[in-house]
């Protein structure tokens, strides 16, 4: 076995992958307009003002704490475990003189006080852990931050997403081609990919994640559990109601 195969499996897929310049090489490209549609989605849906202190967790590259910023968000926080990826964010140009402000943290250890955001923002990252238990943490610890009455919104996959992806496919970015297997475990509700990637000078590394997929009524029932309630569901950023076939499940819950 390859020693970075053989290091990639010994720690957590969310770790491993996003090291170094390759996540921006992958992943890094990015369709503005899909960008300012979902930040403009969660402002309106979540009745966002500027001057609200608003946490954009997992934030990856901080392309949504960047437009968060841009529209005068000033004290949005992206946050994010990756120092790599939360570099490449910060060295993105500020707009208007204000820069995006990012720190690296985990999110089940989030270092802020309880009560001390407006808002929290958490897109297609849920399930990324080994356990629901661990899940479960992540949003006991979401609400912990938040204030009561506060609100949180999701990105989510349920499992009826999971069909579209099963098999093999071909991801290509101007500066890499990811080729993604992909299987459907329904025992344990979660997707498994195994990925190579080949970069443009030769560089060929391999990948693995493995994220749990929650049913809308699984998921309302793990933020019950962590102190919210679902205020709205939506099956899309174009506002189209829920249901059994949709294949993205957008969340927007109240902290009790």
């Amino acid at each position: 076995m390859p020693h970075n195969q053989a290091v990639a499996d010994q720690e957590p897929w969310w770790i491993a992958n996003y090291r170094g310049r390759g996540p921006h090489q992958r992943y890094g490209h990015h369709n503005h307009a899909k960008t300012h549609r979902t930040v403009g989605f969660f402002i309106q849906h979540m009745g966002l003002e500027p001057g609200q202190a608003i946490l954009d967790l997992c934030c990856a590259f901080g392309r949504h704490t960047h437009e968060f910023t841009r529209r005068g968000f000033h004290r949005a926080v992206g946050v994010d475990l990756s120092s790599d990826m939360l570099a490449h964010a910060a060295s993105s140009a500020g707009t208007d003189g204000q820069r995006p402000r990012f720190l690296r943290a985990d999110v089940r250890a989030l270092p802020f006080r309880d009560a001390s955001a407006d808002a929290v923002v958490m897109l297609r990252s849920f399930g990324f852990l080994d356990t629901s238990e661990e899940d479960l943490d992540v949003l006991k610890e979401i609400a912990r931050v938040l204030r009561p009455g506060a609100l949180l919104g999701m990105d989510h996959f349920p499992p009826n997403s999971a069909m579209a992806k099963v098999g093999t496919r071909i991801l290509k970015s101007p500066e890499a081609t990811t080729t993604v297997h992909t299987t459907w475990d329904p025992a344990t509700a979660r997707l498994n990919s195994r990925m190579t990637t080949r970069y443009q000078d030769g560089r060929v590394e391999p990948f693995r994640s493995s994220s749990r997929l929650y049913t809308p009524e699984d998921l309302r029932m793990a933020l019950a559990q962590a102190g919210f309630t679902v205020h709205e569901t939506f099956g899309g950023y174009d506002g189209s109601a829920l249901c059994k076939d949709s294949t993205r499940c957008v969340v927007i819950a109240r902290r009790t």
